[in-house]
């Protein structure tokens, strides 16, 4: 204070009234706008500081689901996981998906963050860049796929496929289940002529005779076979061993384990309830699908695939094989170890 008054005497030395009451009250507005700033500033330190607040916390859960497996079908027809979470202000937002591939590229969007998806769309996310991470596998899923014909067809064998038109689901489960099954007859995929379509737009090309053979999995599989009007071939579970995963975007995995855990445990008490349940699992994945009980009956009964396993070193090898195999016949960019994106609770 000693000083500012020095300083105003100074200014002020031999000046107007009129000119030092200006002076003095320009000289105030700066030294309060100084304070201003600093107390601006001191409470914008404050408030950028990072905090766990219930505000930073996650809001909507994002759940990728595929129409024609149990799998997050179950969870969701039970509503477990909304029971669990919206005490705690949580929405499960549920995302329909007619395959694997597009719900890798929704997750490589930030639009999904768990799903449930077969042994071949994460490999070619992995392959492509995609951050994304193992977190759980289900039981063997190979006996529910198969590579069917109609009925009267005159292929016998997968031999009589050479020069046929296969239907071949690129990206998906049933891709890898294909190559496998054609390597079993010492053919190539050069010795038939493939046809690459979409899963619904497969059966819908096998029921107008525009392929010969279709690999395809339940519920599709199991009505076949209770109408009659397909063979089979051959099962994935004599050539192809197979299971289906639960993945996640490394995002969510890093930054909310905790939900990822709650996620996996519902799952599982909707699994244990389904093994003693089968005709009210059937009633309820008939609602979530178009296909009806009857189909799902017969697919739970003769095939069933139930289990939310930890990513075991078993499971780990099984995917590496894939992983080899396309890198091998030139159908992914590059190789990688599975064992590098796999989630360590």
């Amino acid at each position: 204070m000693e000083n500012l008054r020095h300083i105003l005497q100074a200014l002020f030395k031999n000046k107007p009234l009129s000119v030092c009451v200006k002076s003095l009250l320009v000289a105030l507005f700066i030294l309060a706008g100084c304070s201003d700033r600093n107390s601006l500033q001191s409470n914008s330190t404050s408030t950028d500081a990072p905090t766990n607040s219930a505000s930073s916390k996650l809001k909507v859960i994002n759940v990728g689901h595929q129409n024609g497996t149990p799998g997050l079908n179950l969870l969701k027809a039970r509503g477990l996981l909304e029971k669990r979470l919206t005490p705690q202000g949580i929405q499960v937002k549920w995302i329909s998906f007619q395959g694997g591939p597009p719900m890798m590229e929704a997750m490589a969007a930030g639009s999904v963050d768990i799903g449930n998806v077969g042994n071949l769309p994460p490999v070619f996310a992995q392959a492509g860049g995609n951050p994304i991470v193992y977190v759980a596998a289900t039981g063997s899923n190979a006996g529910a796929q198969a590579i069917i014909v109609p009925k009267n067809s005159l292929i016998e064998t997968l031999a009589d496929l050479k020069g046929k038109k296969l239907a071949i689901q690129k990206g998906t489960a049933l891709q890898y289940f294909v190559l496998r099954a054609l390597a079993s007859a010492k053919l190539k995929l050069n010795d038939i002529k493939p046809v690459y379509l979409t899963i619904p737009d497969s059966t819908t090309a096998f029921e107008g005779g525009n392929v010969d053979a279709l690999p395809i999995g339940d519920p599709y599989l199991a009505s076949r076979e209770l109408d009659g009007t397909a063979r089979v071939l051959v099962r994935g579970s004599d050539v192809a061993p197979q299971r289906a995963f639960y993945i996640a975007t490394e995002n969510f995995t890093k930054n909310h384990p905790d939900l990822l855990k709650i996620i996996l445990e519902e799952q599982r008490n909707a699994e244990e309830w389904a093994k003693a349940n089968s005709e009210r699992v059937a009633k309820l994945l008939t609602e979530q699908t178009k296909y009806k009980p009857e189909a799902w009956e017969f697919a739970l009964k003769q095939r069933p695939y139930f289990g939310v396993f930890e990513m075991k070193d078993e499971f780990v090898a099984e995917q590496q094989q894939v992983v080899d195999l396309f890198y091998s016949q030139k159908l992914i960019p590059k190789t990688f170890q599975v064992k590098d994106a796999v989630w360590k609770p």
